[in-house]
């Protein structure tokens, strides 16, 4: 089953601005090439979407320990993509529940200009019961919570080897990564060091503030300074270990806390030659655009080498979970990596356009006509997307139309902030609802769009197509009857996931009987 149960976390959408959502398309010549399989269009930017990590992304993770033991840290950026605020949000709602301001504009200009550590001391100076208003502001607002694509990662790596195998440590309170590692296995969150030889524990390094109960909470300049007076606590233990054993992958962390810097400095300088340490820096954690930072990616990448780390430049935090995916893989015999794989799969189907794409579109045709009766409406569009290995999604085929010749096919840039619905729902590999602008030329009031995974055999699935499903009215509408057609849109996506993959099976066993043949004549 590719799209994943529990569901994945639906993100409703306003339309983009329309001069946002109109980039340039590649030039017709570059998309005869790329029907002709001989080259494809490149949209010049150096990071990488999870279908376009390529060897040279994943080279330093080959001799860096991985092969020994993996430790896995995960910072905030796991759980803000579950939907849970980030550190400033969380300081920003403690302040306003400690009364100390009376505006949310004037709580967020004192955490940008004050240590972010002596604000929460203030807050809880203030505040009565802490640990139930921190865990008041932390959940404020959810109605559900879901493991996001990291923690689904980091516990798929873990569960595919024995309790102590991989050690899990995170740096946020929440208990995302315990519920992710117990869809199939059992999680143990702990505020220690120790180790259990029945499940597999998560480390909490900062403590655990789940819905119901907290335990050993750091979050404050006090609780801070306690921690780095101590310079024989477990944490500092924990990773001296780690780094001992093998390597240390980071995701998901800006490096902001200072416990953690000097945890980390201590624990390498001792670390054995071949151990090392590598942070996965997403351009989504910075909140800027590729242009900016294609302009401050060196001067970053310099301050993390300074601290003693390997950095590795992504785009999306999927795209670090997809990293944390291949880990077990990578010195297997004839490994392929993602962007082989997905370039394997857009190229398939470009060589076979004439028969796949008139196929596709009676499929779409025939799920169109099941979600219409799903969403009680008279028309959909549905339309399936495939990444092409190189930064883009393109429109492969559509239920009301065909294409002459896959030079016909609109290719747009994908991660988490493309201007298509598309492009976002590969780089964010989330179900996303996006309202259409109702002044301009939009057929649909809003688009509906979920990730296929597929499966390459004996490798890790990519997120390398997408479904996308044009409806009349607003998300917010549909948000409301989700349980008259989540399951139909889920089956429907699985299907797909089922035929990408099933076309990978057919087109590796006829390319066998040909070399087969070839050798018996």
């Amino acid at each position: 089953m590719r799209v994943e149960r529990p569901a994945p976390t639906m993100l409703v959408e306003q339309p983009a601005p329309r001069a946002y959502r109109d980039p340039p398309t590649p030039t017709d010549r570059n998309m005869s090439r790329l029907a002709e399989g001989r080259s494809r269009p490149t949209w010049h930017h150096a990071l990488v979407s999870a279908p376009d990590l390529n060897a040279d992304v994943l080279a330093p993770f080959r001799d860096s320990g991985i092969d020994r033991h993996v430790t896995l840290l995960l910072g905030a950026g796991a759980s803000t993509s579950s939907g849970l605020p980030g550190w400033d949000e969380l300081a920003v709602r403690l302040l306003l529940k400690s009364g100390a301001v009376s505006s949310e504009t004037a709580a967020l200009e004192l955490v940008q200009r004050q240590d972010p550590l002596l604000v929460a001391e203030a807050a809880k100076n203030t505040l009565d019961r802490w640990d139930h208003r921190v865990r008041a502001a932390l959940y404020q607002g959810l109605q559900d919570l879901s493991p996001s694509s990291l923690h689904l990662a980091a516990a798929g790596h873990a569960l595919a080897g024995r309790t102590g195998e991989t050690t899990v440590a995170t740096l946020n309170f929440d208990v995302l990564l315990e519920d992710a590692i117990d869809i199939e296995g059992t999680a143990e969150g702990r505020v220690d060091d120790e180790v259990s030889s029945t499940a597999y524990v998560v480390h909490h390094l900062h403590g655990i503030a789940s819905p119901s109960r907290s335990r050993g909470v750091v979050l404050t300049l006090s609780d801070y300074n306690e921690l780095l007076g101590d310079h024989d606590c477990w944490q500092q233990r924990l990773l001296s270990r780690a780094a001992q054993e093998g390597a240390i992958v980071i995701a998901g962390t800006s490096y902001r806390d200072p416990d953690v810097r000097r945890w980390l400095h201590v624990a390498l300088a001792d670390s054995p030659v071949g151990n090392a340490a590598l942070v996965l820096l997403a351009r989504q954690a910075f909140g800027v655009s590729r242009e900016r930072f294609d302009e401050i990616k060196s001067a970053l990448a310099g301050q993390w080498r300074a601290a003693g780390m390997q950095p590795i430049l992504l785009e999306d935090f999927t795209d670090a979970a997809q990293i944390i995916r291949e880990l077990r893989h990578l010195h297997r015999p004839r490994y392929r990596s993602p962007q082989q794989r997905a370039t394997e799969l857009w190229s398939l189907h470009a060589a076979d356009f004439h028969v796949r794409q008139p196929e596709y579109s009676d499929a779409l045709d025939d799920d169109a006509r099941m979600l219409r009766d799903a969403f009680d409406v008279e028309h959909v569009g549905a339309s399936l997307w495939l990444a092409d290995g190189a930064g883009s999604v393109g429109r492969y085929a559509s239920q009301d139309r065909t294409y002459r010749a896959a030079c016909d096919i609109r290719l747009v840039p994908s991660g988490h902030d493309s201007a298509w619905v598309a492009g976002r729902t590969l780089g964010a590999e989330s179900i996303v609802f996006q309202n259409l602008d109702p002044a301009g030329t939009n057929r649909w009031g809003t688009v509906l769009a979920l990730p296929i995974r597929v499966s390459f055999a004996g490798l890790p699935d990519i997120a390398t197509a997408v479904l996308s499903v044009g409806l009349p009215g607003t998300a917010e509408a549909f948000s409301m009857s989700k349980a008259m057609w989540f399951e139909q849109v889920l089956d429907i996506a699985n299907a797909w996931s089922e035929r990408l993959s099933d076309s990978l099976v057919r087109a590796s066993s006829r390319n066998y009987d040909r070399q087969r043949t070839g050798r018996q004549r």
